[in-house]
């Protein structure tokens, strides 16, 4: 019996979506996927246009004064609104089959449903990676619009040679080994605001356990009473992320205070939990380890930070394109060039937005030395 193009493409289109209650073992080359996990269930915008944007009032105007009687006005008005910016980063992924493949799997349709399944299962898998690998990257330099903007373009560590703590994550470190300090628009450098905090720790030890104590008190901020109704925002947890050496490190640290951990226990805010879930927390924060984190180096001095960074999803978080994200289309029939091959495709468009780098989180880090 022969095949029209109309039946393939029906074929592929129909097991897309018609899959048999099979389980699959994959041998997943992350332990966290924390971009999926967060642009599923974390506050993601949608947002339209040729780009993303937003404003942010960066200082008040100083026009508050105690006044006596009949004093003159004095009044003030200086630049008030700042523009931040950033582009849509556009993606792909697909899985094919060959049209001898679809005739061949025809007599056993749960065969080639499965097949189908698996050829989808690594697209979306590829897709995964693709978005961790972004999420803890900077884009290549300055004039790169391709590349999502991830956690440490905002969340910056403190320039080389420095040692003074505070807001002083200004620089982003692009991967080029290109530097920089225009934050989506605003220049960190002539707006310490846009700055976030940022602090050294040489071991983990009581001293790390202070300036973290120091970063979760200086990155809390909370809108005056009168004020909140200018600042409506949804609830999103913060979590801290770090490498899988520097969390044993850690563990270690508690075990050498105290070695008979329970579900509550609490040593200087940091706790140990058994129950299959968050197994530490500090400050009330989970505490993530990250498989990129592990070989994480400064692309400026090569110097490897054994970063600890802070992240509140309140103040960073995805912006996908409204009805372009996640699209699924095809089949596709491969014209000329592939006549016999059927693809299926998903593509969108987001980035990461940061509204405040101040209040987005933390970050301490190792010395960085030219």
């Amino acid at each position: 019996m022969a095949y029209n193009y109309d039946q393939l493409a029906g074929l592929v289109g129909t097991t897309h979506t018609m899959y048999p209650k099979q389980e699959l073992t994959i041998t997943w080359d992350s332990h966290r996927y924390e971009a999926a996990r967060i642009f599923n269930q974390e506050s993601i915008k949608k947002q339209g246009g040729t780009s993303i944007t937003g404003k942010a009032i960066l200082s008040p105007q100083g026009n508050a004064r105690f006044t006596g009687y009949y004093d003159k006005d004095d009044l003030a008005q200086g630049e008030t609104l700042h523009t931040y910016n950033m582009p849509w980063c556009r993606f792909t992924t697909n899985w094919s089959w060959d049209e001898l493949e679809i005739i061949q799997n025809k007599s056993d349709p749960e065969g080639f449903i499965d097949l189908a399944k698996v050829k989808e299962m690594q697209a979306i898998w590829d897709l995964a990676n693709l978005f961790e690998a972004a999420l803890w990257q900077a884009p290549t330099n300055a004039n790169d619009d391709k590349f999502p903007r991830g956690i440490p373009y905002y969340i910056r560590w403190m320039n080389k040679d420095t040692t003074t703590a505070g807001w002083v994550g200004k620089t982003i470190r692009y991967r080029d080994t290109s530097t920089g300090t225009n934050c989506s628009g605003i220049d960190s450098n002539v707006h310490p605001q846009w700055c976030n905090w940022a602090d050294l720790y040489t071991a983990v030890d009581d001293d790390l356990m202070s300036r973290l104590r120091k970063a979760f008190m200086y990155t809390r901020f909370k809108a005056p009473l009168g004020a909140t109704q200018f600042e409506k925002r949804a609830a999103a947890k913060r979590r801290v992320y770090t490498s899988f050496t520097v969390k044993q490190k850690l563990f270690d640290y508690l075990d050498a205070k105290d070695d008979m951990h329970t579900t509550k226990e609490a040593l200087g805010r940091m706790v140990v939990s058994p129950d299959g879930g968050t197994d530490m927390l500090i400050n009330g924060h989970d505490v993530v380890e990250i498989d990129t984190l592990e070989s994480q180096t400064d692309p400026e001095t090569t110097d490897s930070p054994e970063s600890i960074y802070c992240v509140d999803f309140a103040h960073l978080m995805p912006v996908v394109y409204s009805g372009y994200w996640m699209q699924t289309r095809g089949p596709v029939h491969g014209g000329t060039q592939q006549h016999t091959v059927f693809t299926m495709f998903k593509d969108g468009a987001f980035n990461i937005l940061c509204d405040s780098p101040r209040q987005a989180g933390f970050v301490l880090h190792k010395a960085l030395t030219a």
